[in-house]
């Protein structure tokens, strides 16, 4: 199974919209795929209408060892070739658990090897910080062989936005680093801008794209079939298959297929 993370520790990026929809994209184009929301928020979960876990099993009390069960019940089938493993309310939890136990930045990647044989592709929908919860994530999406992998960083064209970049850029080193590992970043993902919010937005864009590594892999701008995908629980493929920004979606799932 090729796992990639959605990442960045920056809230309000278009984390949980790329995730669904570069999912829908991957299940399309006939790829068995896993969306992962491990954002304690939720927001995944709740954007899809998929009902969170169940209070003795959930994704939090596997990865802390505190319910032993198979990790296979926790999936909820959302759409031909696109499954989803839910949040549930004791995720707040998460990080805390974390930092007390051994081991901590496998737990996720541990969860994740029960489905290797089930599905072709895992994306993950990150938390907004960077804290153990975020490293869990990095981990899973490290290099390994014979896999894709890697992480998809969205970006707002704001100049908040460099600042939040070099950080996690110097998180994903120090991690690998530590953990003897290589975690690789495919890719920029310039989200939710208007050209028509003037020079801040273009000139943002062009800092980017001016950035060499990592490099712009897509750009996916404000469209209201994005919205109203959401606002219908559904993914932009379903919801408008002939929209500019499907097209987005599937040309972004082309360069994850290719990485």
């Amino acid at each position: 199974m090729d796992i990639f993370s959605m990442t960045n520790q920056k809230g309000g990026v278009g984390k949980t919209a790329n995730t669904i929809n570069l999912g829908a994209a991957l299940a399309e184009d006939g790829r068995r795929t896993l969306l992962v929301d491990w954002d304690p928020q939720g927001h995944l979960t709740e954007a899809l209408g998929v009902s969170e876990s169940p209070d003795d099993r959930t994704m939090k009390g596997w990865v802390l060892g505190q319910w032993h069960g198979d990790p296979h019940e926790l999936l909820v089938e959302y759409r031909p070739n696109l499954w989803v493993l839910p949040t549930a309310l004791d995720m707040f939890l998460l990080d805390k658990g974390l930092y007390a136990s051994t081991n901590r930045e496998m737990r996720l990647a541990h969860l994740l090897e029960h489905f290797e044989d089930d599905f072709d592709t895992a994306v993950i929908d990150a938390p907004p910080s960077l804290g153990i919860g975020t490293e869990c994530a990095l981990m899973a999406a490290r290099r390994r062989p014979g896999k894709r992998a890697g992480l998809l960083v969205p970006v707002e064209a704001e100049d908040s936005s460099i600042r939040a970049l070099r950080l996690l850029l110097r998180q994903v080193g120090i991690l690998s680093g530590d953990m003897r590992t290589q975690i690789d970043i495919l890719g920029l993902i310039p989200s939710r801008f208007d050209m028509r919010d003037g020079e801040i937005v273009s000139s943002m864009l062009d800092a980017f794209r001016g950035l060499g590594e990592p490099p712009v892999i897509a750009e996916i701008r404000k469209r209201t079939d994005i919205r109203k995908a959401w606002r219908e629980k559904k993914s932009v493929l379903e919801y408008a298959p002939k929209s500019e920004a499907a097209e987005w979606y599937r040309d972004l799932a082309k360069v994850v297929l290719a990485a």
